[in-house]
């Protein structure tokens, strides 16, 4: 389960697409918080922008109800004509208006309950309250106005409830709403607490139902942004995993394997196309090769046979004459260039990945066995230790004789570079992963870390070994056959008890699949993709 999630995760569409799920869900969220501040937040600052009008409104009242109080008491000669309004006599009949004509606008006002309303003044020892939330204002006045800093701010905002009650239908009870609380002034002087406010329930239902949407939503989104994550990055793979099958057909030799179009003329669809292309042209070139080679091993080696054939009969007839040393020489050397070009041709066709389809399962050990009786005498002759350590219980995907030559190749280099007096070492072992090494390690000069990779190429041979016997093409037959069984070719440091690098040079196989024959493997090879 991890391994499928992290397989998921990494793939390139299932990422691209999750990240566009994700800015859907972040455009989501970001829409329902607009519509949110649109509907309920703007609304909201409207309403309490209301009450204040209103609060300055009944303060505007207050102040003429108390005027045209004084000045009709002045006109019936009740009071003098120049009273002061710093006495306590003018204060009184300015209150008694202004709380008179406040009481009227709030009696008036509050009937329909299109506005909450509650007025709290004092007359000498009574109490005055008016307004349409009787019960809920009391507690309000008296929590709220009897905090100091409503003094100092002049008016607070507050949230509260409050129920109708001239209406029976529960949808009037415990109503939210926001109001304003302060005192109506007389100068500096707190002269009576007020409250106004406005009905939110609606608003506040709409906003309850925004806010109960925005994470469902979002829910949703991410679950729907998951799956169709999932469902394009499957089709984007399942195409991508036709074009991997192809890549692998193509590099196993199989010059025959075409990617699949579906004709929608997308992306994916010309890359086909493209590819399709591609692989005809080389298909077309790599048969000229092939042709070319073939042309080429017909028209050579018989001639260079006939060369060998007539220098050793010539030599045959001359007997044991210089002449004859000669030509028996020139032989050889004919010899040394047709082992030459048969190596050429054989790396040529194992990279061609010709002989894939010749892999069968194979235990090493009894190959490794023959080959250790076979160079233990040689290497004794050589005056070298040979020793081999060959496990049991190996199995590989491999063609027996490709593995011997290249084997071969790699004990025969050691023995030829290895000084008297030095040791060889086979080894076959299997890795905790299933993998199967096959090394040999000898303590000889070795190879350079930065000549290592050039010295698989064709014809590369180091500087100290030009004066020995060979072509180059040694270690080049080792990395194709590598190759072909899909293969780890390794060059390390080898013994270096005698002061000198060493050379331990591994062949790396990979695990064989339960059940996985050359048939299977044949049949899974030429399959439509």
């Amino acid at each position: 389960m991890i391994d499928a999630i992290q397989k998921l995760l990494r793939n390139t569409m299932f990422r691209l697409s999750l990240l566009g799920a994700t800015l859907t869900m972040v455009s989501v969220a970001a829409a329902l918080g607009l519509v949110y501040y649109s509907m309920i937040e703007s609304e909201l600052r409207r309403v309490e922008q209301s009450n204040i009008d209103e609060i300055a409104e009944l303060q505007n009242l207050y102040d003429e109800g108390g005027l045209a109080r004084v000045r009709a008491a002045k006109a019936a000669g009740i009071v003098p004509q120049g009273l002061s309004p710093e006495s306590d006599e003018f204060k009184q009949l300015y209150d008694r208006g202004g709380i008179t004509a406040v009481e009227r606008a709030v009696t008036v006002r509050g009937a329909s309950y299109e506005a909450l309303y509650f007025l709290q003044a004092r007359r000498q020892s009574q109490v005055l309250i008016r307004g349409n939330i009787l019960g809920q204002g009391d507690l309000l006045a008296s929590e709220a106005i009897a905090q100091d800093e409503i003094n100092s701010r002049g008016f607070s905002k507050i949230q509260f409830l409050y129920s109708d009650p001239n209406s029976d239908s529960e949808d009037f009870i415990d109503r939210r709403a926001r109001g304003i609380v302060g005192n109506l002034k007389l100068g500096e002087d707190n002269v009576a607490a007020i409250i106004v406010g406005r009905d939110v329930e609606a608003i506040s239902r709409t906003g309850d139902r925004i806010r109960s949407t925005l994470v469902p939503a979002l829910l949703l989104a991410a679950i729907l942004g998951l799956i169709s994550s999932w469902f394009v990055s499957r089709s984007f793979a399942a195409r991508v995993e036709a074009f991997n099958r192809l890549a692998t057909d193509v590099r196993a030799g199989n010059l025959d394997r075409r990617a699949p179009r579906n004709y929608s003329e997308d992306e994916m669809d010309l890359l086909a196309e493209h590819l399709n292309s591609m692989l005809d042209h080389i298909d077309r070139l790599m048969q000229a090769m092939r042709y070319a080679g073939d042309s080429i091993a017909h028209d050579l080696r018989s001639p260079l046979t006939r060369l060998r054939t007539r220098l050793e009969s010539a030599a045959v007839e001359l007997g044991d004459t210089p002449e004859a040393d000669i030509l028996f020489s020139a032989a050889e050397d004919a010899s040394e260039l047709l082992t030459t070009f048969d190596g050429v041709l054989r790396i040529a066709r194992l990279e061609a990945g010709e002989r894939r389809e010749l892999l069968q399962p194979t235990d090493p050990k009894p190959l490794l066995d023959d080959l250790a009786e076979l160079y233990e005498p040689a290497c004794e002759d050589a005056g070298l230790q040979f020793s081999a350590d060959i496990a049991k219980g190996t199995d590989i995907l491999a063609d027996r004789g490709l593995l011997s030559q290249a084997v071969s190749n790699l004990v025969e280099n050691a023995i030829k570079y290895t000084p008297k007096g030095g040791r060889i070492h086979l080894e076959l072992r299997k890795t905790r992963n299933g993998r199967v090494t096959i090394s040999v390690t000898d303590d000889g000069p070795g190879i350079p870390s930065i000549d290592r990779e050039r010295v698989k190429e064709r014809f590369v041979r180091l500087d100290k070994s030009r004066t020995l016997p060979g072509s180059g093409l040694g270690m080049a037959l080792v990395d194709a056959v590598a190759d072909l069984h899909r293969a780890e070719f390794t060059l390390e440091d080898g013994f270096d008890d005698r002061g000198t690098l060493g050379l331990k040079a591994s062949l790396v196989l990979p695990r064989r699949r339960p059940g996985l024959g050359a048939d299977e493997g044949k049949a899974k090879s030429s399959g439509k993709v």
